[in-house]
């Protein structure tokens, strides 16, 4: 399981994408999810975030920003599905 330290919006590439389109990480990794042709299903209670959350159609990510983002990828994961299942029933 990865730890939160981890989270790709840590990472200097989602940093510098989210500085160059004046977005926020967040925002750059669901846009890189949305490029991908990912459906994506952000959560908040934040009405601000919310709002934030829905403004990932107003750029759009590089062909370069797109694969420096891919290549994150270190096989960890940030939920456990047989736990999430085994607590849900």
């Amino acid at each position: 399981m990865a730890t939160v330290q981890e989270s790709c919006m840590n990472e200097e590439v989602v940093k510098a994408a989210a500085t160059a389109h004046g977005k926020t990480a967040a925002q750059v990794v669901l846009r890189w999810a949305v490029q991908r042709g990912y459906a994506i299903i952000p959560k908040s209670t934040k009405p601000e975030r919310l709002v934030e959350n829905a403004d990932v159609f107003s750029f759009q990510l590089s062909e370069d920003e797109m694969k420096a983002i891919s290549a994150l990828n270190k096989n960890r994961r940030f939920n456990d599905p047989g736990h999430f299942c085994e607590a849900a029933f």
